[in-house]
């Protein structure tokens, strides 16, 4: 009933869902819409009530379910919605890893977050499976003109194939601890609808204990992500991703004044629970068999902020991590080396480039967040991975500046990593090219002082750099604009009280900071995510980094909650403006 009435409240007046929040635009997403138009009618909402209507009304002035992107599709297959003829086939051999078939595996070719997906996908399109839960399910008054096709389950052999065992196979070997294939919850429901099927149509070849624990790990993880989380942010996730967001809230914490020892107890646990045997950091639970590049380049930020000493074993070890993790180029993808964009699997994909990140390339976002790690650590460019990390940014470029970033929106949180991982190496920041940057981010400035990006930057030009102001957008460009003060650009300085007083008044709308538009990227051009840490993190490091710039002493607070230090810390910020002004 809860679900019903949220998705009720947030139907825009157009009559379709918005993807992820987003305050630049009133226009709804399709395939957002499909989905939330299909949970209605299956949660009972009368097909003639004026939420549904006005959704299929939106549905098809968009084209209708013929316009529904790859992955959308495939749901619409399961459920007798659309032909599976019509989702991508790919060679069943690439799931295999034996022999000679090892060099052409799928995990070759493709990153983590695909091949969890991909292989029961591919098994579900092969035994095109369909699954009759009644008339509810049914959508096809969606389409503009309806396709001829009979939904219905391929006709099964008597034994599977090898390369349909395989995959089965394949699918209990990416079962991650706590039950969930390949730390995501789409990829987990994928896979228990494949093995079930298994189950069903092979009673006589199917390990049932073993398909049975591991469906009900499967399940029992899906449920804690989907309704188990009470108010936590990570309710209906698509993955888990503490271990990022509790580095970035200790560090913001760091910044804007916490005592270091009050916080080496979250970097222990970080430790002792995230960092994995290689040195690398996972996102988050799930995600140990894959550590990241770019968690790790910011732990050991965390890490020489907190106590350099005692972390330095860890630190290290870290810092090799990330060395043998960068590519030829000089840059660094987020969880592997030398996944670039490649014809061959391109092609292969055929329809799925219009629903996902294919590939893992270098991205100047994290190869930065790397050369701030590495500059905390004494590096400068002397080193030769310093060197080829910092080309790489250089021949990133765009002409007007800045760079397009993978994990942040967009060009704004490019910046507000690339400048402070130069001035941690030691570079010149004066050099034309990178004032180039610094001074494309002084032009996007809004009149509010704040800054802001929208996600149609990814794909339309005319967006690049424009947006209403978000807290955490504005914080990313204070990241650059503080390191630019500090390196002797002078005429950031009015530009940099701007932006810190808009985060003040920001807070003292609703007592905290609040992103109106969302700000992660999952799939540039596809999918987008809401980080609500983001917009305490990042703030309060950029805040507190504005203390330590214009000297302004934090308040002790020993006796005062986290909220109140919050505030007590912002408010001297906004006194110390109001006394320049």
């Amino acid at each position: 009933v809860r679900c019903v009435q949220e998705t009720d409240q947030k139907q825009m007046e157009d009559g379709g869902w918005q993807q992820v929040p987003e305050q630049n635009f009133n226009d709804s997403d399709l395939d957002a819409t499909i989905l939330h138009y299909w949970f209605l009618k299956v949660a009972g909402e009368p097909y003639d009530s004026p939420v549904l209507r006005r959704a299929r009304e939106f549905i098809i002035s968009r084209g209708g379910l013929e316009k529904a992107t790859h992955m959308t599709n495939i749901w619409l297959s399961l459920f007798g919605n659309h032909d599976w003829e019509n989702i991508t086939p790919l060679p069943l051999f690439i799931f295999r890893n034996d022999s000679f078939f090892q060099y052409t595996h799928v995990k070759k070719f493709v990153p983590q977050w695909v091949w969890p997906h991909l292989i029961p996908i591919m098994y579900l399109r092969h035994m095109k499976k369909v699954k009759d839960l009644g008339p509810q399910f049914d959508i096809k008054e969606l389409y503009i003109n309806p396709p001829e096709f009979e939904a219905r389950n391929e006709k099964r052999d008597e034994d599977p194939s090898y390369y349909v065992e395989n995959m089965i196979d394949q699918m209990f070997s990416i079962q991650q601890p706590r039950g969930s294939f390949g730390a995501y919850t789409p990829a987990t429901l994928y896979t228990l609808i494949s093995m079930q099927d298994f189950a069903e149509n092979y009673p006589h070849r199917a390990n049932h204990t073993r398909i049975a624990d591991a469906y009900k790990r499967g399940l029992a993880y899906v449920e804690y992500m989907y309704f188990d989380q009470d108010d936590s942010s990570y309710q209906g996730t698509l993955d888990d991703g503490r271990w990022w967001d509790t580095l970035l809230v200790a560090f913001g914490l760091y910044e804007i004044g916490e005592d270091p020892k009050k916080l080496e107890p979250a970097v222990d646990f970080i430790i002792k629970h995230g960092i994995q045997p290689n040195g690398g950091l996972a996102y988050g639970w799930e995600f140990e068999y894959v550590p990241d590049t770019d968690d790790t380049g910011m732990i050991i930020v965390l890490m020489l902020a907190i106590n350099k000493e005692k972390y330095k074993d860890q630190i290290q070890k870290a810092s090799d991590f990330l060395i043998s993790m960068q590519n030829d180029c000089g840059g660094f993808g987020a969880f592997f080396k030398g996944f670039e964009e490649g014809f061959f699997i391109k092609f292969l994909a055929g329809k799925f480039t219009n629903s996902a990140e294919l590939f893992d390339p270098s991205s100047v976002d994290v190869t930065g967040h790397v050369l701030e790690a590495w500059g905390g650590m004494g590096f400068t460019m002397e080193d030769e991975h310093v060197r080829a990390a910092v080309e790489y940014i250089k021949g990133q470029q765009r002409d007007f500046g800045g760079w397009q970033a993978r994990w942040g929106v967009n060009h704004i949180y490019a910046v507000g990593a690339v400048i402070p991982g130069l001035t941690a190496i030691k570079y010149d920041i004066h050099q034309p090219w990178v004032k180039k940057s610094i001074d494309w981010l002084l032009s996007i400035q809004n009149e509010d002082g704040g800054f802001g990006e929208c996600v149609h930057s990814y794909k339309l030009d005319e967006w690049i750099g424009k947006g209403k102001s978000t807290p955490s957008q504005t914080a990313w460009a204070l990241l650059a604009l503080i390191e630019a003060e500090k390196d002797g650009y002078d005429y950031v300085k009015e530009s940099v009280d701007r932006a810190i007083n808009y985060l003040i008044e920001d807070y003292q709308v609703l007592g905290r900071f609040h992103d109106k538009s969302s700000v992660g990227t999952g799939h540039r051009g596809f999918l987008y995510m809401h980080y609500p840490v983001y917009q305490h993190s990042f703030t309060y490091m950029a805040i507190g980094r504005y203390m330590k710039l214009r000297n302004i002493k934090p308040v002790s607070y020993t006796h005062l909650t986290l909220p109140t230090i919050y505030s007590v810390q912002i408010s001297v910020v906004a006194v110390s403006l109001k006394k320049k002004n």
